[in-house]
C-alpha cells in the first residue's frame, strides 16, 4: 500500500479509519464498513487509494463486495470500477488477498477473480497481496480459460481516456479577464458551491474558497508558458483529479508563503472541483486590480457584513479618510485594527495610483516602487485570526503587502515580528473596537502590557477599548506623523471623557472632525454615533498650547442610508472642502478655535450654537434659564428593581413610549409598581397635571409631552428615562397672579414653556444639548442651559393662543386622516 495515496484518500474523505473500534470506512458509490484489522482489509484499501488516486477513476463509480450473478450469496467481488455513474456496467474487477496468503491460495484466488470478472462482464481484472507483484490481465475478448496472452503489464488510467485542457498559458488559449460586476457573481457562486445552501457555516465556507483563490494565484504565477494551467477541470477527468491537484497546488503555495494559511482544505473534492470549474477560465493576475479589489470586497461585504460587520468599514468612510490625509509612497502606514484591511488596501491603492501617474513611461521604476512600498510600507495588527487571514488575501487580491498583517493585539507593549514597533509609522488609519472595556487582567487584549502603561487608564481597574486606542496611535506614530482614526462621539463631548479630550489636544493638532449620522455603523452591530477624527502629531518643539482652527463638518448623508441602501454622499464634498479651506454654515461646515472647543468637539454643538444665538439676537423679551422657569428642581423618575420594563403592583408608570411624537400622552403599554414604591418615590417621580415630561435619553432623546390638566390617573408615576419639570403660576418678571387665577396662569405658563420648548428655537437647543453623545442622553444640568424667552403674560396668552390653535388643527387632521385611511381598510375586498 503506497501511505502517500493511502493518506491522499484520507484527507479526502474517501477512506476513514476509526482506530477506537477498528473500523475502515469507505466512501465510494455508496458508503460500507469494514474490519481494519483484518490483514487482507489493508490490502484492499490500498488497491482503493491507487485506483483513485493514481489510475483518476471516480470513487463514485466504485464499490465493494459487489454481488455475483448466478452464485451463492457470499460470493462478491472486493472491489469493481464500473463505467457508468449508476454502477451496472463493471469495467474493473479487483481481487485482494491477505499478505500471508500461500502459493496455492495465490492461485484459487486468481481462479477467482477471473470467474467474478467474466460472470460480471468486466473488460480488466487486478490481483493485489502486497507480498507479491501486483498482476493485470485483460478479460474481454479472450476465452474463459485465458491465463497468459491476456496478462497486461498494466491496466489504463481513466478507462484509457487522456485529459484534454483547454487553458494554457500565452496560448490561443489563455485566460481572460472580467469586469468587477462579473467577479463578484462568480466569487458569489464559488462561496454557494462550498456553502451548499446553508448546510455549511458560511465564515468557514469563506476560509475555503479563500484558500482556492491563493492556489490560483499561485498557479497563474507558477505556470510556464505553453504548459497547462492546473487548476482547470480537464475533458475526460474525475473530480478527484482536479480536487487533488488543486490540493498540490495550494500546499506548493503554502510552502512559498508560509504567512496566511496554516491548514490543510477541508472542503469535498467534488465541491473543489466545482470552484475551480467556476474559476478555471478567468485569470486573477490580469484582470483589473481595481474591479478585481472592488469585486472582492463586494462579496466580503455580502458574507461577513451581517456576522462580523465589525470587522469591515464601509468604503465611502475608508474613501473620506484617505483621500483627506493623502498618503504617499514615503509614508509607513500602520492600523493597529485592521478588520478586513480595508484601510491599508484603500491607502495601497491610492499610493499606487500616484506613483503610475508620477512615474508614467518608467515601467521598471513603477514596478519597483509599488513593490517596495507593499512590501515595506504597509502594515496592520488584528486580532482575529479568520479576519487576520481575509485581511492577507484582501491584500493579495489587490497585489499585495499581506506579509506584514500581523494576527496579535495591539494593545500588546510589543509584537511577535519584531517589525512593528512604536514611533515607527507617519501615518495611522483605524476605525478600533468600541463600546467595550478592557479589563486589568484581560491578556487576551491586552497581551504582555498593563493598563497601567497607558496614561488615559492609570490607576483603573478597567477602560473603554476607544481611549486605550486613541493613546495607542499616539505611540506608534513618529513627531509629525498623520493620524485619521473612528471615534464614539462621547469622546468629544462626554464630561468624563474630558482627560481624553485632554490627552488628544496635548499629543495632537486636530485638523478635522467629521461627525456621521447615527446609523453609520449599526450594519455592523453598533448604534453609537461616530466621528472621523483627523489629526497630526505634534513635531518636536512645537507648541501644543497655541491656539488654531478645527475644520468641523457633519456629514448628514454618507453614501447608503439607515438600512444599507445606496444614498447621497457628503463626505467628498465635505473632503473637498477641508482641502480647498472652503464651505460654511450653509454646507454644514464650521471651524471652531481650539481654545473655544476643548470641552466640547462635537461638530454639532459648535454648528448649532451661532445658530441659536441668531435666533435670541433680536429677541425683544428677556430670557431665562429652563430652571429659573421652572417651579422647583427638575426631577428624574424611577423604575423599579428590575428597570423600566419590569412590572408589579397597581401603580401605572408612563414611559418614553407614552410620550407621543405630538407631545400627547397615551396609556397603553404601561408598567406598573406598588403602593410601597409609590410611597417611597411619589415626591420625585409622581405625575402632576400640566407636568412637562422630557425623554432623558435613548433613541427619541428629548422628546417633550405634557401632561394634560385632566389627566385621568389620580396616581402615576414616570420611569427612570423621564425627566419631570413642573411650570408656575408666576414666571420670572411676572406680579403674583390672583387666588382666582392661579389654575388658569398656571395653565397658561406650563402650555407656554411646552410649545416654546416644541418650537424650532427650543427644538434646536435640545439638538445642541444632545450633539456628541455617542448613544444619545441628556443630564439635569441641561436645564441650565436652555433659555426661554419670557413676554409679558398677555403676549404670552397669545402665543398659547395660536399654537394651540395650530396644534389642534394638526391633530383634528391627523385623527381625519387616520379615520379615511381605516375606512379604506374596510373598503378593501377581493369580491
Amino acid at each position: 500500500m503506497s501511505d502517500d495515496l493511502f493518506n491522499k484518500a484520507q484527507d479526502m474523505g474517501v477512506i476513514s479509519v476509526d482506530e477506537s473500534n477498528g473500523r475502515v470506512s469507505y466512501r465510494l458509490g455508496r458508503e460500507k464498513s469494514y474490519n481494519w484489522n483484518h490483514p487482507e482489509e489493508k490490502v484492499r484499501a490500498g488497491i482503493i487509494a491507487d485506483l483513485i488516486f493514481g489510475y483518476s477513476y471516480s470513487p463514485q463509480r466504485m464499490d465493494t463486495e459487489v454481488s455475483i450473478p448466478g452464485r451463492t450469496p457470499t460470493n462478491w467481488a472486493d472491489a469493481v470500477v464500473f463505467r457508468d455513474d449508476r454502477r451496472k456496467d463493471p469495467y474493473i474487477v479487483a481481487e485482494t488477498a491477505s499478505p500471508y496468503v500461500s502459493e496455492s491460495e495465490r492461485a484459487q484466488k486468481a481462479e477467482q477473480l477471473f470467474g467474478y470478472a467474466n460472470a460480471l462482464g468486466a473488460e480488466f481484472a487486478v490481483y493485489e497481496d502486497s507480498a507479491s507483484p501486483r498482476k493485470f490481465w485483460r478479460v474481454r475478448g479472450f476465452g474463459g480459460l485465458e491465463r497468459d496472452d491476456n496478462a497486461i503489464p498494466d491496466i489504463p488510467a481513466n478507462y484509457g481516456d487522456t485529459p484534454k485542457y483547454a487553458y494554457r498559458r500565452a496560448g490561443d488559449s489563455d485566460l481572460g479577464t472580467v469586469d468587477a460586476a462579473e467577479l463578484a457573481r462568480v466569487f458569489n457562486r464559488c462561496h454557494n458551491a462550498l456553502w451548499a445552501g446553508g448546510r455549511s457555516d458560511p465564515t468557514e465556507s469563506f476560509d475555503e474558497m479563500s484558500k482556492l483563490i491563493f492556489a490560483k494565484l499561485y498557479d497563474e504565477r507558477r505556470t510556464r508558458n505553453g504548459e497547462a494551467y492546473g487548476l482547470q477541470w480537464g475533458e475526460n477527468e474525475t473530480d478527484i483529479a482536479v480536487a487533488q491537484r488543486a490540493l498540490d497546488t495550494y500546499r506548493n503555495a503554502r510552502e512559498e508563503d508560509t504567512g496566511i494559511f496554516t491548514e490543510d482544505i477541508h472542503a469535498e473534492p467534488n465541491k473543489i472541483a466545482h470552484v475551480v470549474r467556476l474559476l478555471q477560465s478567468i485569470s486573477l493576475s490580469h484582470t483589473d486590480p481595481d474591479a478585481k479589489g472592488r469585486a472582492y470586497e463586494q462579496f466580503l461585504g455580502d458574507v461577513f457584513r451581517g456576522r462580523l460587520g465589525q470587522y469591515f468599514t464601509r468604503r465611502e468612510i475608508v474613501d473620506c479618510l484617505v483621500d483627506i490625509l493623502k498618503p504617499t509612497n514615503e509614508d509607513m502606514i500602520l492600523d493597529p485594527a485592521c478588520g478586513s484591511g480595508g484601510f491599508l488596501v484603500h491607502a495601497m491603492k491610492f499610493v499606487f495610483q500616484r506613483i503610475d501617474e508620477d512615474y508614467a513611461g518608467d515601467d521598471s521604476a513603477i514596478f519597483r516602487l509599488k513593490s517596495d512600498f507593499a512590501r515595506r510600507n504597509i502594515h496592520g495588527i488584528e486580532i482575529n485570526a479568520r479576519i487576520a487571514r481575509v485581511a492577507m488575501m484582501d491584500m493579495v487580491i489587490n497585489e499585495d503587502g499581506h506579509t506584514n498583517i500581523e494576527n496579535h493585539t495591539a494593545l500588546d507593549r510589543a509584537f511577535p515580528s519584531g517589525t512593528i514597533r512604536d514611533g515607527a509609522y507617519s501615518l495611522a488609519l483605524a476605525n478600533p473596537p468600541f463600546g467595550d472595556s478592557v479589563k486589568m487582567d484581560e491578556r487576551d487584549k491586552l497581551g504582555q502590557a498593563e493598563l497601567s502603561d497607558y496614561t488615559l487608564s492609570r490607576g483603573k481597574r478597567s477602560a473603554k477599548s476607544e481611549t486605550l486606542f486613541v493613546e495607542r496611535c499616539a505611540r506608534f506614530l513618529r513627531p509629525g506623523g498623520r493620524l485619521g482614526i473612528v471615534i464614539p462621539d462621547g469622546l468629544l463631548s462626554n464630561p468624563s471623557d474630558l482627560h481624553v479630550r485632554e490627552y488628544i489636544l496635548d499629543n495632537f493638532q486636530i485638523s478635522a472632525i467629521i461627525t456621521l449620522p447615527q446609523f453609520a455603523f449599526r450594519k455592523a452591530g453598533s448604534g453609537m454615533k461616530t466621528s472621523l477624527l483627523i489629526a497630526r502629531k505634534w513635531a518636536e518643539g512645537e507648541d501644543a498650547a497655541k491656539d488654531y482652527p478645527i475644520f468641523m463638518a457633519i456629514a448628514d448623508h454618507i453614501g447608503y442610508d439607515s438600512t444599507g441602501r445606496s444614498d447621497a454622499n457628503d463626505l467628498p464634498r465635505i473632503a473637498a472642502h477641508y482641502q480647498n479651506g472652503t464651505g460654511g454654515s450653509d454646507d454644514k461646515i464650521i471651524r471652531a478655535l481650539k481654545s473655544a472647543a476643548v470641552k466640547r468637539l462635537d461638530p454639532l454643538y459648535h454648528y448649532l450654537g451661532p445658530i441659536i444665538e441668531d435666533g435670541f439676537r433680536d429677541m425683544p423679551y428677556p430670557t431665562h434659564t429652563l430652571s429659573a422657569v421652572a417651579e422647583g428642581a427638575i426631577q428624574s423618575g424611577k423604575s423599579p428593581p428590575g428597570g423600566a420594563m419590569y412590572s408589579v403592583g397597581d401603580i401605572p408608570i408612563l414611559l418614553i413610549g407614552n410620550i407621543g411624537a405630538d407631545g400627547t400622552l397615551t396609556l397603553d403599554g404601561l408598567n406598573y409598581a406598588d403602593d410601597e414604591f409609590f410611597a417611597a418615590n411619589r415626591n420625585r417621580s409622581a405625575v402632576s397635571p400640566l407636568d412637562i415630561l422630557i425623554a432623558k435619553d435613548g433613541a427619541t432623546t428629548g422628546k417633550i409631552g405634557l401632561v394634560p390638566p385632566d389627566f385621568a390617573l389620580e396616581r402615576c408615576l414616570v420611569s427612570e428615562h423621564i425627566f419631570r419639570l413642573s411650570v408656575g403660576a408666576s414666571l420670572p418678571g411676572d406680579e403674583d397672579p390672583p387666588a382666582d387665577e392661579l389654575d388658569a396662569r398656571k395653565e397658561l405658563n406650563a402650555r407656554y414653556v411646552f410649545f416654546f420648548l416644541k418650537s424650532w428655537l427650543g427644538q434646536q437647543q435640545i439638538a445642541r444639548e444632545i450633539s456628541g453623545g455617542a448613544q444619545g442622553g441628556i443630564t439635569k444640568a441641561f436645564v441650565e442651559r436652555i433659555r426661554i424667552p419670557v413676554p409679558p403674560v398677555d403676549e404670552r396668552a397669545e402665543f398659547v393662543r395660536r399654537a394651540r390653535d395650530e396644534y389642534d388643527a394638526y391633530l383634528a387632521s391627523v385623527a381625519r386622516a387616520e379615520e379615511r385611511y381605516r375606512a379604506f381598510q374596510q373598503s378593501l375586498s377581493l369580491r
